[in-house]
C-alpha cells in the first residue's frame, strides 16, 4: 500500500517538472506588456483609456451616489461629486459627514457602490 502511494506522488510531481515558476522573492508582473512565453504578465488598460472610460461612465457614478445620497441624508449628511481623474473619483461629504467618525466607512461604502455601477477598480477620494 505504501508502495502505491509513493508511486502516485512521484507521477502526481513528475507531472509538474516541466512547469516554469517564478522565484518566491519575485512578485507576479502586472501592467506588463503581455509575452507569450509567460502567462503571469497582464497587460494593463493605458492611463489615457481608464480616464477616458472613466469620464465615459460619468452618468453611472452620478446614478450611482443618487441611490446613496437618500441614505445620506437620513443621517444629516449629503454626498456629491467634485471632480473625476485618470481612476479617481473625487467627492464632498457635507453635514453631518463632516467631522463624523465613521466618514472613512462611509466613504468605503460610496466607492464599493460606484466600483459596482462602473465595473471597474477606482480610487474615491474625500475633498474639504
Amino acid at each position: 500500500m505504501h508502495e502505491q502511494a509513493r508511486v502516485a506522488r512521484i507521477t502526481l510531481f513528475d507531472g509538474l517538472s516541466g512547469r516554469h515558476s517564478r522565484p518566491a522573492s519575485q512578485p507576479a508582473t502586472t501592467g506588463a506588456i503581455p509575452d507569450s512565453g509567460n502567462p503571469e504578465t497582464v497587460a494593463a488598460p493605458n492611463p489615457a483609456i481608464r480616464a477616458a472610460m472613466l469620464l465615459r461612465s460619468r452618468p453611472l457614478i452620478e446614478a450611482a451616489l443618487d441611490a446613496i445620497r437618500p441614505n445620506l441624508r437620513r443621517d444629516g449628511g449629503d454626498c456629491q461629486l467634485v471632480r473625476m481623474e485618470a481612476d479617481a473619483v473625487y467627492i464632498r461629504l457635507s453635514g453631518a459627514c463632516v467631522g463624523c467618525q465613521l466618514a472613512s466607512v462611509t466613504v468605503n461604502g460610496v466607492r464599493q457602490k460606484l466600483i459596482e455601477a462602473v465595473g471597474m477598480p477606482l480610487r474615491v477620494i474625500p475633498v474639504d
